[in-house]
């Protein structure tokens, strides 16, 4: 699983984990002053379309994780085509989205 991280991209870019080539999102945080503003939705949708990319190779699948009682990020992941895994790990649960594979 490789991460990626829009804000700092020297800090995980590349780092191999669970021997799975995937990214990881993970966090995805609004300043509660501008939540409900439609603001999330529009950055994970560019975070999505960034990591559908490809930008560091060859990949299965997006992963991320959200808090069993935060329903509004459930709801946002689910509306990105996110199935729920039934991992839980920590009150949190384990989402992911199949993505396409580079043909070389």
């Amino acid at each position: 699983m490789y991460t990626y991280d829009i804000l700092d991209h020297e800090s995980f870019e590349g780092k191999e984990f669970y021997q799975q080539k995937a990214y990881f999102i993970w966090h995805i945080m609004i300043d509660q002053q501008h939540q409900g503003k439609g603001l999330g939705k529009l950055a994970f949708h560019k975070m999505i379309e960034e990591i559908e990319t490809l930008p560091l190779g060859d990949s299965s699948y997006i992963a991320l994780f959200h808090h069993q009682d935060n329903l509004t990020a459930k709801s946002l992941y689910t509306s990105f085509n996110f199935l729920e895994t039934g991992i839980i790990q920590d009150e949190s649960i384990m989402m992911i989205k199949s993505i396409g594979k580079k043909n070389d």
